[in-house]
């Protein structure tokens, strides 16, 4: 957004570019509740040739950049009238060019459009409540295992059944007191039951799909589940343990490796070197040369063995960090063993899980993205169904579904409009969708489904794409629906437009013509003066002896050529030399202002001395010495002179009584 945040308050002045669209969406729903509001007058401001801007849009776009709430000065409003109109001038100049047919323009702006019209497509009170529900889980983990029995979502009503069966018959095989783990291991269709006993460890919010979470947080510890489906299938699971979220820590490591499969005299050296190196520790000898001296972590030795934020749930090895997160303020661990190596670990810090205000973003952001949006989705769908009289015709999408036959279960269906129809299968707002339209998708969007139930899966893909099209519909009315999304989209298109328009008149143009600007600095070249300028040589000696001898010879008279050619016998560098031109205001300048020939000023610099040429007279400065501050001045000349030029092109036209009319 960057480019759009840049044009709008450079081009039209507005400042920083904010919105908030979902409190906006929440206003504008407010709105139907109460009594309609008188209309106001709302008169023309000015026009350009045939275009009106009206009162209300003035005043927006003036009080977005007023800080004071009180009415504007006739100043204010004189002020801002001449840069929207300039800003007006320039969208008028961009539509008579048709830049917004370009193809780029429409895909830039269809891309903004997409970002500023999700919070419309999310219910904002569904949102905040699973954002809630997810930081409350948050503050707990969960230790469970579970038994699956595969059924797909499309699958037909017998296949359905038939898992459902099974899996309430192994629930009360384990509820009469048969092993969970054993039952697992023996019929769970999780591939990792057979080697895990459909032990799933430590998990928290996020880490499971939603469904399964959701049962997670609801069972009791020891308690075996009610069957419920996921995506995979059915499910019951025991909650083995519940803990209080253990936040973060962070520790300094001290790891000899050993690695799997290590032979026995390797895991007893390793043993020797922790003990050797525990046994200094509690001698007192420092830690961090402990860490340098032993330690073969090579991902923390150059960080003094300092690792980085530790989560309770993170990747490493139950045995580590539960050793780690037992650590009190300061205190070093005994030498203990994982499947890499042996450890010794320092506490070094710990943090617990934020306040909800520190970690909303957060959440915010992974609720988003997780399974459980579809919640705030399925909110907006049923309201966008219910404002715009969404109408299913039940017979023409069983009648659709019934016809399907072996092709579409293989993936290589192609719709046929004699023997499918094309009978109107829902409609919304003004927009009815037919059998062909739901024929065209199905094609466009199949695969193979095996064994599964034809009408069943056309029938779950219909309520999907249904709810896509509402949405969709949703999407395309925000305009006439919302007029704050209607002003927005209005203020990124002619934003858009602008910049580009203004980037091809004034800022690329002046770094590309090159003409144009030594022909704009030649005549102005009194305004990018030097001042008074010492001119001083700088040399830098070697060593103290160099500068001795350097300065010895200056002084004598010997040429600055023979001084370089005795001192940098061979090639070397012992005496360099470089010239400086400097206003008094730089700090090595004031001090040689006044100064003539060879000075020695220590404080500068020990190995340095200077040779002072005298003091230059005010000149111009080449273009190259000018050219950013001409650049940006002629820049500002070409806007300028456009500008003249729009106004000369299209008459404005101010109404100056409804115009001083905004300071009441």
């Amino acid at each position: 957004m960057k480019k759009t945040a840049l044009l709008l308050g450079f081009l039209v002045g507005l400042g920083a570019f904010q919105t908030n669209a979902q409190n906006k969406t929440k206003s504008a729903t407010a709105k139907k509740t109460v009594a309609p509001e008188i209309v106001k007058p709302n008169p023309v401001i000015f026009t350009i040739g045939d275009e009106s801007v009206l009162q209300d849009e003035f005043l927006r776009q003036l009080n977005k950049n007023r800080k004071e709430k009180t009415s504007p000065t006739e100043a204010e409003i004189r002020e801002y009238l001449d840069l929207y109109v300039n800003f007006k001038l320039k969208v008028k100049e961009a539509m008579t060019m048709q830049l917004d047919t370009n193809p780029a323009f429409r895909s830039e702006l269809a891309g903004y459009r997409k970002q500023l019209a999700t919070p419309y497509l999310n219910d904002k009170k569904v949102t905040e409540s699973l954002m809630q529900e997810a930081y409350e889980r948050m503050k707990a983990e969960i230790n469970a295992s579970h038994i699956l029995i595969n059924v797909a979502p499309n699958a037909s009503p017998k296949d359905t059944l038939a898992a459902y069966n099974k899996i309430v018959d192994i629930r009360k095989r384990a509820i009469k007191g048969e092993l969970f783990d054993s039952l697992a291991s023996k019929y769970s269709e999780d591939p990792s039951a057979k080697t895990n006993y459909g032990k799933l460890g430590w998990f928290t919010v996020f880490q499971m799909v939603y469904p399964f979470e959701n049962v997670a947080y609801k069972t009791n510890k020891g308690e075996i589940s009610q069957p419920f489906r996921t995506q995979f299938g059915y499910h019951i699971m025991k909650v083995n343990d519940n803990r209080t979220a253990r936040g973060e820590v962070k520790i300094q490591h001290i790891m000899v490796r050993t690695g799997y499969g290590s032979t026995q005299e390797t895991l007893n050296n390793a043993k020797e070197r922790i003990d050797a190196a525990y046994k200094e520790i509690l001698a007192g000898a420092p830690y961090d040369s402990i860490v340098e001296i032993y330690s073969q972590d090579d991902g923390s030795k150059g960080n003094k063995g300092i690792m980085n934020w530790m989560p309770s749930l993170s990747g490493y090895p139950d045995a580590f960090k539960d050793v780690c997160f037992a650590l009190k303020k300061d205190e070093v661990s005994k030498p203990f063993m994982t499947d890499y190596g042996w450890h010794i670990v320092k506490y070094v810090d710990f943090r617990p899980l934020g306040d909800y205000k520190e970690v909303q973003d957060l959440i915010k952001n992974k609720v988003t993205r997780d399974s459980r949006s579809e919640g705030s989705k399925t909110a907006v769908i049923e309201r966008v169904k219910r404002e715009n009289n969404y109408k299913e015709y039940t017979a023409n999408i069983n009648s659709f579904t019934s016809k399907l036959d072996t092709s579409f279960l293989n993936g290589n269906w192609v719709y046929d409009e004699i023997k499918m129809g094309a009978s109107p299968l829902f409609t919304i707002g003004n927009v009815t969708y037919t059998g062909k339209d739901f024929g065209t998708f199905l094609s466009s969007n199949q695969e193979p489904h095996g064994k599964e139930n034809a009408a069943m899966i056309a029938r779950n893909q219909f309520t999907s794409w249904a709810n896509d099209k509402c949405l969709a519909y949703e999407e395309s009315i925000l305009e006439t629906k919302y007029p704050e999304f209607n002003n927005i989209m209005t203020e990124y298109h002619d934003g858009i437009l602008l910049f580009d328009l203004t980037d091809r008149k004034v800022w690329s143009k002046a770094l590309s013509d090159t003409a144009g600007l030594d022909a704009f600095y030649a005549d102005r070249k009194g305004n990018y003066m030097w001042k008074e300028r010492v001119n001083y040589q700088v040399y830098n000696c070697l060593d103290a002896k160099t500068k001795e001898a350097a300065m010895k010879m200056f002084n004598s008279g010997k040429k600055e050529a023979d001084i370089f050619k005795k001192l940098n016998k061979k090639g070397s560098s012992a005496l360099v030399a470089k010239d400086y031109k400097a206003e008094k205001t730089d700090a090595t300048a004031a001090k040689l202002w006044d100064k003539k020939g060879v000075v020695d000023i220590v404080e500068l610099d020990a190995n340095k001395f200077y040779n002072v040429l005298g003091v230059i007279p005010a000149e111009p400065k080449t273009l190259k010495e000018a050219k950013g501050l001409a650049t940006s001045d002629y820049q500002e000349y070409l806007m300028t002179e456009w500008v003249k030029e729009l106004r000369a092109k299209y008459p404005v036209v101010v109404n100056n009584p409804a115009l001083m009319d905004l300071t009441k």
